[in-house]
């Protein structure tokens, strides 16, 4: 069995994407001036991400057994080099669809998600020899969270960091639910929202202090590094009951902000499989590469379209080395 840099596991859906004028009011119609189909699914766009950079990236999750969406999600992970040898399949499930309506002028947009056949991926479907050769594995955006703490804990049985982002599909079941999940993590990235949902903190609190006052309780679970994306603010790292804040990269024209936590995401690990070092100037530099791919990835319609090239983040990583 081949090693992997990461394995991501969690959802892959196929994203309909319908750009509009403006959003409907109550018994209203819009014209849709443009329709597009993509893959996407938020461990899936880390992973497509990932395989785009270089990395030996790994997906799990579930699809529809030989559908048409499945096969374009099938197609499109081995256009970004991801191994699809794991993923699995449902007889009774479609695979899962997500419809996208983007503003073309605010790019604000709405969406409604049908998981399908992603979210049946059970504690079953997790198996030991496929995670355990794996440098990194890494959690997202799914209602079931059975399959992520077993897969949390073969991490911690083999010293394999484990990264979860999310997403309001667990956020949203509160913080008891998900202790046994949290106490199983090495890292967790959650945007603004989760993390005030979370831990339950009005925006009028917000400052640096109350970050690090309040993510206490997180690392009370054994979760060494906390990040927290902040959109057009950057992010802030939470290590060692300090924080951080690494801006985000100027970005003039924004098309879609779709994907944008995935990518992210994909950019922190690209550099942290790099260093694998938790010294605070080594990951605010994982970050930093974070936000830049983040960056990018916002200024093309699509969750994939935007990922930069390995050639342009090893570019941006010399600027910010002659900055320091």
């Amino acid at each position: 069995m081949k090693k992997m840099d990461i394995i991501c596991i969690g959802a892959a859906l196929v994203d309909m994407i319908a750009t509009i004028e403006r959003f409907p009011l109550e018994d209203d119609e819009v014209f849709v001036s443009d329709l597009e189909m993509m893959s996407g699914g938020a461990a899936a766009n880390t992973a497509a991400a990932c395989g785009k950079l270089g990395l030996k990236c790994a997906f799990i999750g579930k699809l529809g057994n030989n559908d048409v969406f499945g096969r374009k999600i099938i197609d499109d992970f081995k256009k970004a080099n991801v191994n699809t040898n794991h993923i699995k399949y449902s007889e009774f499930n479609a695979t899962g669809s997500a419809y996208v309506a983007l503003n073309q002028h605010d790019k604000d947009r709405r969406i409604f998600a049908h998981s399908g056949a992603a979210d049946y991926l059970s504690e079953s479907d997790i198996k030991e020899e496929e995670l355990r050769l794996s440098r990194l594995i890494y959690l997202s955006s799914l209602k079931n969270i059975s399959p992520f703490v077993k897969a949390a804990k073969i991490g911690k049985k083999y010293r394999i960091p484990v990264i979860l982002n999310p997403g309001m599909l667990i956020i949203d079941q509160g913080f008891d639910r998900i202790k046994n999940l949290l106490r199983n993590l090495d890292i967790l990235i959650l945007s603004k929202r989760e993390y005030l949902t979370l831990l339950k903190v009005s925006p009028e609190e917000i400052s640096e202090r109350i970050f690090v006052q309040k993510s206490k309780v997180l690392f009370h679970f054994g979760i060494t590094i906390l990040i927290i994306t902040m959109g057009n603010k950057g992010a802030l790292l939470l290590h060692h009951n300090k924080a951080y804040n690494i801006p985000s990269i100027e970005v003039e024209n924004i098309a879609d902000t779709t994907g944008a936590g995935d990518a992210f995401s994909a950019g922190f690990i690209y550099e942290y499989l790099q260093v694998k070092d938790n010294r605070p100037s080594k990951l605010q530099k994982c970050v930093a590469v974070g936000n830049f791919v983040a960056g990018k990835c916002i200024q093309r319609l699509g969750a994939r379209n935007g990922i930069p090239s390995q050639q342009e983040i090893e570019l941006f990583k010399e600027e910010l080395n002659n900055k320091i």
